[in-house]
């Protein structure tokens, strides 16, 4: 049994909040059928949360904990069968990225339980479902290692996304969930595009279907990393795939659906789609279109290196003329996941650790500021910016967290978001100079206004009446707060533990695209096992050196 378990752990993490949130709804069904009344809300809540802690705890104490930081590859791998014919399974596998984004996904999962509760109040038994199920389908998405799985749970994400938003938003949330649903119907259908081609690739080159990334199984010899695609095909697949990833990135231009997301989110919704939700978009992009498509995203890299420099300028511009601190806050993230974009496009080790960095610990922060936001819109029922100012003497605690959560963004020492940065900058020297210059200038644009805002909002008289009554955080709202400063701090102080995770994973996509090149083949002039265990061994070489 214990055997059983270890070997399906992941497979364990990913279905329990929904096996929760089952549990939850037999037993109401159970009881309205004997006649007794239904559990009580603070009940339904306290399951929820007690479910989503246990997750995290098993993701955290057994997952990690039994993770191999020098092994390459898909580790804790669960395996079962979906659709024989069509060459799909229910896949699951844990590598140094999705460890890391994982690990933050159920990590917020309790604590917007947590924030949550003075701002629902209304059909809490649902909302409860809601938020399992939502936690479900993005650690499905980023456990995926087979590429329907992935799409499946991708656009299964989406649901729990538009009702939270249309039963517990704020206004203007029609017209959010509209546009949610027409930027992501387009992204799904280009990712199906991409599997019935590769289903229609691997029959023909194997004999047989298959959809997983690696081989699994005594029966299965090879996966879709020992496909051969010419570079011609992976064009016709790398545009609608990135298209696709894109538009839940976001990326400008593709990113209309977010500021006005976050707008009319409630603070739980806007602090998960900032981390877990743009992160399965990443996790999409490392895992399956740069080692499958490698000929093509070695070319598109400088055009995707001026498209992340562009969304970082244009964000942090957008950002300095907005009213209300939502929308401000979504634009930043919009500019600091351009950065990432640039860090991706540097392909190599420091630019890709970089990027996932940024999208870790900037969205940890952004994630904090859409808490702050939501306690603050709470006690104030207002998000502009100008109904604040002096806040600072009424509740200096809001005022340390929302200020830390502000120099992370900016890159202060110390602070895990200069690591990020760091190795972004880093990268970029190597392949895109001249870029790094723009992006720099960028990055003092956007620091100005985060400073400008931390400002406004905190510093100088208290000129509106209605703030001088504000009560500081309770010991609840800090707990939640303390949870997202303690790795922010963390990292930034000693990066080493994380960053040991995450550069295998790094060096592992940048060997399978070296492998998988057809240039790299044409320039060497065979494409024998010798030869790739010669390029592992220089990949392996620089792990240690890394480390």
């Amino acid at each position: 049994m214990e055997s059983g378990l270890a070997e399906n752990l992941v497979f364990v993490v990913v279905a329990l909040p929904s096996l929760a949130a089952l549990a939850l709804m037999a037993t109401a069904i159970a009881l309205g059928l004997v006649g007794l009344p239904i559990l009580p809300e603070a009940i339904w809540r306290a399951v929820g949360l007690a479910a989503s802690f246990a997750t995290f705890a098993l993701m955290l104490f057994g997952v990690t904990l039994g993770f191999d930081p020098e092994a390459l590859g898909l580790q804790h791998l669960a395996s079962y069968m979906w659709s024989e014919s069509f060459g799909s399974r229910l896949l699951f596998g844990v590598d140094g990225i999705g460890l890391c984004f994982m690990l933050s996904t159920t990590g917020l999962v309790p604590l917007a339980i947590l924030s949550a509760r003075f701002e629902i109040r209304e059909s809490v038994r649902a909302w409860v479902l809601v938020c399992l199920l939502f936690e479900t389908t993005l650690l499905g998405a980023l456990a995926s290692a087979n590429l329907l799985t992935f799409i499946f749970f991708w656009a299964a994400s989406l649901i729990p996304v538009l009702v939270w938003m249309g039963r517990w938003g704020g206004a203007g949330r029609a017209r959010a969930a509209s546009r949610i649903w027409t930027i992501e119907s387009i992204g799904l259908a280009g990712l199906l595009f991409v599997a019935f081609v590769l289903h229609d690739t691997t029959l023909k080159q194997f004999g047989v279907p298959t959809l997983d990334l690696v081989a699994v199984g005594a029966e299965a010899s090879r996966g879709l990393l020992d496909i051969e695609i010419d570079v011609a095909d992976q064009w016709m697949l790398f545009l609608p795939m990135v298209f696709a990833l894109l538009t839940r990135l976001p990326l400008a231009p593709l990113h209309f659906w977010l500021p006005a997301a976050h707008a009319s989110s409630p603070m739980g919704l806007s602090a998960l789609l900032a981390t877990g939700f743009v992160q399965t978009a990443a996790i999409g992009l490392l895992r399956f279109a740069l080692p499958l498509f490698p000929d093509a995203a070695i070319a598109a890299g400088p055009a995707l290196s001026v498209l992340g420099i562009f969304a970082l300028v244009y964000a942090s511009l957008i950002a300095l003329v907005q009213k209300e601190l939502k929308r401000l806050v979504a634009f930043c993230s919009v500019g600091y996941v351009g950065f990432a974009m640039f860090g991706i496009s540097t392909l190599n080790v420091q630019g890709l650790t970089g990027a996932v960095l940024q999208l870790l610990l900037h969205g940890l922060a952004t994630a904090g500021l859409f808490m702050l936001i939501g306690f603050l819109s709470v006690r104030r029922n207002a998000t502009e910016v100008a109904a604040f100012g002096g806040l600072a003497k009424p509740m200096p605690v809001c005022a340390f967290f929302f200020g830390l959560m502000v120099l992370s963004l900016m890159g202060l020492p110390l602070l895990g978001g200069f690591v990020g940065d760091l190795f972004v900058l880093l990268g970029s020297l190597e392949t895109r100079r001249e870029l790094s210059v723009i992006a720099l200038i960028a990055m003092v644009v956007a620091s100005s206004y985060l400073l400008w805002v931390q400002r406004r909002i905190f510093l100088g008289p208290v000129d509106e009446p209605a703030n001088r009554g504000l009560i500081d955080l309770d010991r609840v709202e800090r707990g939640i707060l303390l949870a997202i400063t303690i790795p922010i701090v963390a990292i930034g102080v000693y990066p080493n533990p994380v960053l040991r995770r995450i550069e295998p994973t790094v060096l592992e996509i940048l060997y399978q695209m070296e492998r998988r090149s057809v240039g790299t083949k044409e320039e060497t002039g065979d494409s024998e096992p010798g030869s790739e265990l010669v390029r592992l061994d220089s990949s392996l070489f620089e792990l240690e050196r890394l480390q």
